[in-house]
């Protein structure tokens, strides 16, 4: 039996795509992301998984 292998988690700006966002803030305001991009900042970010390419995958 063959195991799935995962690819990288990555987060993206829920306003622009992009991946450059920065970690804000915790405890009582909950987790702040800030986009450099948009200067987007809140709670919501898109949580994607990248596919693991053959060429980097074990043997």
């Amino acid at each position: 039996m063959r195991r799935r292998t995962r690819g990288k988690i990555v987060r993206r700006c829920p306003q622009c795509r992009s991946t450059r966002l920065v970690f804000e803030g915790g405890l009582i305001l909950g987790q702040l992301f800030h986009c450099l991009d948009c200067d987007y900042v809140g709670p919501l970010v898109i949580e994607e998984e990248e596919p693991v390419s053959s060429s980097s995958r074990p043997a």
